[in-house]
C-alpha cells in the first residue's frame, strides 16, 4: 500500500514537473531550473499536506481503519469458521455450528468484506481527491507564469517607450520632431504602465487566492513559495 502511494506520488509530480518546465524559458540557467524544480516540490508537498479537502479525507480513512473490526474483542470468526464443519463418515460435511452462529458468522463475514470495500473507497476518494486539487493548483501556476512573463515583456516595452520618449522629448524641443509625435508616444507609455500595474495586481491577488484556497492553515508559507516560482 506504501509503495503504491509512492508511485501515485512520483507520478502526480513528473506530471506537474513535466507542465512547470514547459512553462518556463528556455534560455533558464541550469541552477535557476534546479531551484524552481525543488521548489515546486515543496509547493506540492505543502499542499498535500496542509489542504483542508485532503486532510479531511485523510481523517475520514483514519476513523475508519482506527474502527475495530466485526466481532473483534469477542470472536474469532476465523477460526469459527475452520471449526464449523467436520468430516462425516461417508465424506460428507457435518455443520457443527447451530442456525444462530452460522447466521452470526456470515454476518461479521458480510460485514467485514462491507468495511474492507468502505475504507478501499475512502483510499480511492483521497487519490481522486488530492489529483483535483494537484490539477488545479498547477492550473493557477500554469496563470501565474503566463502573467509574470506577461509583466516581464510590459516592463521591457515600458522601458523601451521611456527611453524613447526622452529622445523624443529632445527631438521635439530641437525642432526636429512635431510635438504630436511625442503626445502619442507618451499615451503609449501611459497606457503600458496601466497594463503593467493591472497585470501586477492580478499576479498578486492569484497567488493570494491560490494560497488561501489550497495552502490551509499554512497559506502564507504557501504564498512565500509561490512568490519564488
Amino acid at each position: 500500500m506504501l509503495m503504491m502511494e509512492k508511485v501515485k506520488n512520483n507520478f502526480i509530480f513528473c506530471l506537474a514537473l513535466l507542465l512547470f518546465l514547459s512553462l518556463n524559458s528556455m534560455q533558464a540557467k541550469p541552477q535557476e531550473q534546479e531551484q524552481k524544480v525543488d521548489i515546486l516540490q515543496q509547493i506540492i508537498q505543502m499542499v498535500v499536506e496542509n489542504n483542508p479537502i485532503l486532510g479531511s479525507q485523510r481523517s475520514y480513512i483514519y476513523t475508519l481503519e482506527q474502527m475495530p473490526e466485526p466481532g473483534a474483542g469477542f470472536i474469532d470468526l476465523d477460526k469459527l469458521q475452520s471449526q464449523s464443519y467436520r468430516m462425516g463418515e461417508e465424506g460428507t460435511e457435518v455443520p457443527l455450528l447451530s442456525l444462530s452462529q452460522a447466521i452470526q458468522v456470515e454476518t461479521i463475514r458480510e460485514k467485514k468484506i462491507e468495511r474492507e470495500k468502505t475504507i478501499a473507497q475512502a483510499n480511492q476518494t483521497y487519490e481522486n481527491l488530492k489529483q483535483t486539487v494537484l490539477f488545479n493548483l498547477m492550473t493557477k501556476i500554469t496563470e501565474m507564469t503566463k502573467l509574470k512573463n506577461k509583466k516581464k515583456n510590459l516592463e521591457g516595452l515600458k522601458s523601451f517607450l521611456e527611453t524613447r520618449q526622452d529622445s523624443l522629448e529632445k527631438q521635439v524641443k530641437a525642432g526636429v520632431q512635431e510635438p504630436t509625435t511625442l503626445y502619442d508616444l507618451m499615451e503609449r507609455v501611459m497606457q503600458t504602465t496601466l497594463d503593467l500595474e493591472n497585470t501586477t495586481e492580478e499576479l498578486r491577488f492569484l497567488k493570494l487566492e491560490t494560497a488561501v484556497a489550497l495552502g490551509g492553515e499554512k497559506w502564507e508559507d504557501l504564498l512565500n513559495l509561490l512568490d519564488k516560482v
